[in-house]
Order: structure tokens, then sequence, then C-alpha cells
């Protein structure tokens, strides 16, 4: 049975695609980096971080501070985020049902809190900060050890490639998010647990691992 909802938060609850090539490209113009435009889907679809760098160019030693600057320069544009559409009602249907809710991200805390408080979106119990891209595994099982939680009893729900395989590496049942970073086709060929092509599927995903049937 599912015990706790774990969410992903860039691309799976806030559109923050357009405000962080923003940043990326004034980082771009000034390193020489190749820039990406609002259509632009070729440096992401179906990409590991490590494809994604070497398209766009970007020495592996500029990683951690182009991270940096892109989540300083995050928190400036806050009020620019808006939340993806149906992500809102799935939070509220969840936590009338009372299911306990928490983010792990790659972003900084204060920046989902602050985006969360904007929003008003306050139904999370837990917000946690996996500093590295490549690592949210690690992230995930802390989590688990911290909660005393069973990776069964825990639903995951992210919208990349490395959110699947943080599922597979940790044993929580993985909802893939069609709505977000990653193409559903290149995810599916990664076998997530669940696609869901709108956040409204994910309570049918749910009501299948409760039923032993996903």
């Amino acid at each position: 049975m599912i015990r706790h909802i774990i969410f992903d938060f860039d691309g799976t609850i806030v559109n923050s695609r357009p405000l962080i090539s923003k940043i990326y490209n004034r980082a771009a113009k000034k390193h020489g980096y190749r820039p990406i435009r609002d259509d632009d889907k070729g440096p992401f679809a179906g990409r590991s971080i490590s494809q994604r760098r070497k398209a766009l160019g970007i020495p592996l030693y500029r990683m951690p501070a182009l991270g940096l600057n892109i989540l300083w320069g995050y928190h400036r544009g806050l009020e620019e985020l808006e939340v993806k559409p149906g992500i809102g009602d799935l939070i509220e249907q969840l936590h009338a049902q009372g299911y306990p809710l928490s983010i792990i991200s790659s972003n900084l805390e204060r920046n989902i809190r602050a985006f969360l408080q904007h929003q008003g979106i306050d139904q999370f119990e837990q917000i946690r900060s996996s500093r590295s891209l490549f690592g949210k595994h690690r992230a995930i099982n802390t989590f688990l050890k911290r909660n005393d939680l069973k990776p069964e009893e825990v639903l995951y729900i992210g919208d990349e490639l490395r959110d699947i395989k943080a599922g597979h590496r940790t044993g929580v049942n993985m909802v893939s998010a069609a709505w977000g970073y990653d193409s559903l086709e290149s995810m599916r060929r990664m076998s997530p647990d669940f696609m869901a092509s709108r956040p409204g599927e994910v309570l049918t995903a749910i009501q299948g691992f409760n039923a032993g049937v996903l």
C-alpha cells in the first residue's frame, strides 16, 4: 500500500523551462555555449544530463558554477513561474485523501518553498534538496531511512529519465510524468512502473499499486 507520495519539482510541478532557458542563455552568451530557443527540444528530449551538456558545448568543469548561477537566477524570477496544468488539483485531491506529500528536487529548498508559498500550495510536509544532478537515488534512499518507509510504500512522480533511473535503483513505485521535460517515448523505453499523460492519471496509478496490479 502507498503510504507516502514524493514529487519531483521542476517540470513535474512547475513549468520552469522558459525561466531556466532565459537564465542559461545569458551565461551561454557570455561563455560561448550553444543557446536554447523556447521551442528547442533538441538538447533535452531523451538525453541524459551528460548528453545535454555535450550538445550545448558546456565543459564539464563549468557545470557546478553554471548550476549555481541558474539556481540563484531562479529565485529572482520566481514570479514568472506557473504551476503545471492539473497539478494543483492533483495535490489537493491527494492531500484530501490523507496522503503525506513531499518533494525531492535538485533545486534549492528556498526556491521551492518560495514558489509554493507564492502559489498557495502548502500541502507538502517535507522538501528535500538533492545537491547532485546525478544522484537523486541517494536522496530517495536517505528519505526512506529517515521516515522509516519501505520502497513499496512510496510513490515517486518525476518527469525525466534520471527520475526513472532513481526509481529503479531505489525500488520505489515510479510514475513518469509525460507533461515535463523528457518525452513520453524516451521515458517509455526505460520501462517506468506507470506512464501518466496528465496529472489526473496519477490517481489511477495509485489505485493500481494499492490493488497489486501494477
